[in-house]
């Protein structure tokens, strides 16, 4: 699959798009960070700066920075951005972090970046819709020798198997992934689906980026299929997900999104998928007001060279 799969729809958001994102996109799992950040600390990394790419509305970048002294919030997005100081944040020392706008590909270029100077960068689900080639370029750029780059994504979601009727539940779920808005979906959606298997990697970009190497790679796979991987629960965690919590969520998914502007008649009513969707899961639980369910985890690791 082609190194460039650039994202249609989140780089041109609207402010209340971005508003919107921000406030319904639930924040990642304490697991996930901690997995990070142990791994960092166990290969000597520091805690001085964080640079968070394709941060969004920062609600990431603002769970990270307060573990780090100085933080970065680095989004291709404007309104993303605007969202994201809107909120605001800060480190550990009480700095504020800082929201820019750049390019994944490009965000070496910033005046407050400086070379090698950042001690760990991360990209939350965001990285499968950069330019693989340049993304790998510009990190080697700005993360310190010995410093870590680290990505993960959540990709489909599933119920917990200790719901009722779950395998029926499971299989409505994927028909409206796969079948419904596949259709909507671009290159960066099926590398978020099949946990970053066949996203590019430094070595197999063109050029090569030497700066990180395959013995010093690592990648966590959690849950994938939904089946669990400690087989209680998910690694990311479940969650009971009203209806109403759900159809907000949805509304902030790159596929969603372009269904709607391909159906605009449709949209937002009761023939909108999401609808649809919400309504089937809801028969087949029996009515119940909410439902378990959590997602399958990938997490990959790097680190640069010393």
């Amino acid at each position: 699959m082609a190194a460039n799969t650039s994202d249609p729809t989140f780089r041109s958001y609207t402010s209340q798009q971005a508003k919107s994102y921000a406030s319904n996109r639930p924040s990642y799992s304490s697991a996930i960070y901690n997995v990070v950040f142990e791994h960092h600390a166990n290969t000597g990394g520091q805690f001085g700066l964080l640079v968070d790419c394709g941060c969004g509305p920062g609600n990431a970048t603002r769970d990270m920075a307060a573990s780090f002294d100085h933080a970065i919030g680095v989004d291709a997005g404007p309104a993303m951005i605007e969202a994201a100081r809107s909120v605001g944040g800060t480190t550990k020392i009480g700095e504020a972090i800082k929201f820019e706008v750049a390019p994944a590909e490009t965000f070496s270029e910033l005046e407050s970046l400086k070379p090698e100077s950042v001690d760990l960068l991360t990209v939350a689900t965001a990285v499968h819709w950069f330019n693989m080639n340049k993304f790998y370029a510009e990190a080697a750029k700005v993360v310190k020798p010995g410093g870590t780059v680290a990505f993960w994504t959540r990709a489909s979601g599933f119920p917990h198997p200790d719901t009722a009727n779950a395998q029926k539940l499971k299989e409505i779920m994927l028909h409206f992934e796969r079948d419904i808005l596949g259709p909507y979906g671009v290159a960066g959606n099926q590398h978020s689906a099949e946990m970053y298997d066949n996203l590019p990697l430094p070595w197999d970009v063109s050029p090569p980026v030497k700066e990180f190497t395959k013995s010093d790679y690592i990648k966590h796979d959690y849950d994938r299929d939904g089946i669990l991987s400690d087989g209680k629960n998910f690694f990311a965690g479940a969650h009971n997900y009203s209806y109403e919590q759900a159809e907000k969520i949805l509304g902030t998914a790159s596929m969603v999104t372009r269904w709607r502007e391909a159906h605009p008649d449709l949209a937002n009513t009761d023939k909108d998928c999401v609808k649809i969707f919400l309504n089937e899961l809801r028969e087949a639980s029996g009515n119940n007001d909410d439902w378990l369910a959590g997602s399958a985890t990938t997490i990959l690791l790097f680190k640069k060279s010393t």
